[in-house]
């Protein structure tokens, strides 16, 4: 089955993270939680961060996640450093409604059920950090440029804030 609309799981509920009462948890997408180099002496940093409470999958931050590093190639390893923040652990619960003969209408019973694990998602409140992103003065264009183009990867609920470290 296809995966369903984020505005379907956008709204911060209550977190369900008992992982001892499901059958079969889905795993997180994301791969890496930090890449480039961590030792460096940076001059700024970018944060992005959540305008507004909501939920994000995990598969839209590893979609962030590649587009930032595919767009970071012209960018040496050694002169940037970028750490996610969002952590995906409440998982999401998909109840699949039946459609009638050639899909006129949806079934009327069981309308409020439980539902199986469906993905995870990082439950985020207002001002909440989805992802740093450092680096030095010279590579500033390019590090830029590339978190505005990963960022559209994201909903349209984060602001990318600039903050000086030296």
């Amino acid at each position: 089955m296809p995966l369903r609309e984020a505005r379907c799981y956008r709204r911060v509920k209550r977190p369900y993270t008992r992982k001892e009462y499901i059958k079969s948890i889905p795993p997180s997408k994301i791969r890496k939680y930090e890449f480039g180099n961590k030792k460096g002496d940076y001059d700024y940093v970018y944060k992005v961060i959540a305008e507004v409470p909501f939920q994000l999958r995990s598969n839209a931050i590893e979609a962030f996640r590649l587009g930032l590093l595919g767009q970071l190639r012209n960018v040496s390893k050694e002169n940037y450093f970028v750490m996610i923040h969002a952590h995906p652990h409440h998982i999401l619960r998909r109840h699949a409604m039946a459609g009638g003969h050639k899909a006129e209408r949806l079934q009327k019973g069981m309308r409020l059920a439980f539902g199986k694990p469906d993905g995870r998602a990082a439950q985020l409140d207002k001002g909440g950090r989805i992802a740093s992103i450092m680096g030095y003065s010279k590579d500033e264009e390019a590090i830029r440029n590339a978190i505005r183009v990963a960022a559209s990867k994201l909903p349209p609920y984060v602001k990318i804030v600039r903050e000086n470290l030296k």
